[in-house]
């Protein structure tokens, strides 16, 4: 079976609970925003969401918004593949994938792919070493895929 990069499915009451958890109102839009990034198969950016909601009442900005609340609680990991925008993947503690990992994205033709091992432990011991706590790190790569080479 092909890993789905970011696939966490929630249903609508897991979301729900989620959102309070976190401490968010638990506003259709929301729900409706935390369905959509746990269905992804790619991290999305806020313009990619806003397309995925279609007619919806809300704007691009409701998306933006929501989308920093959600960074803010926890909830979504910001992601940077070298383009002048950032995406988005959801955060659920239930799923296996949710876990630290990368991503590699092809510059071609714009595929993603999850890279599920972070091996960085020699650079954190170094880090440590010097006296620093509660590191994180962003490491996201770009290439050209088999299918562009």
């Amino acid at each position: 079976m092909k890993i789905k990069c970011c696939d966490s499915s929630l249903d609508e009451n897991k979301a729900k609970d989620l959102l309070s958890n976190s401490g968010l109102n638990r506003t259709k839009m929301k729900v409706t925003i935390l369905l959509e990034l746990s269905s992804a198969k790619t991290p999305l950016s806020v313009a990619d969401i806003y397309q995925e909601l279609g007619d919806e009442s809300c704007d691009k900005s409701t998306v933006f918004r929501t989308i920093n609340q959600f960074k803010e609680k926890g909830l979504v990991r910001e992601i940077n593949l070298g383009e002048d925008f950032n995406r988005y993947e959801i955060i659920n503690p239930d799923h296996e994938h949710s876990h630290h990992h990368h991503h590699v994205r092809c510059r071609e033709c714009g595929d993603i792919k999850l890279i599920e091992k972070c091996d960085l432990s020699p650079f954190e011991k170094m880090i440590s070493k010097l006296g620093y706590k509660k590191m994180e790190h962003y490491l996201e790569f770009t290439g050209i895929c088999s299918k562009c080479a």
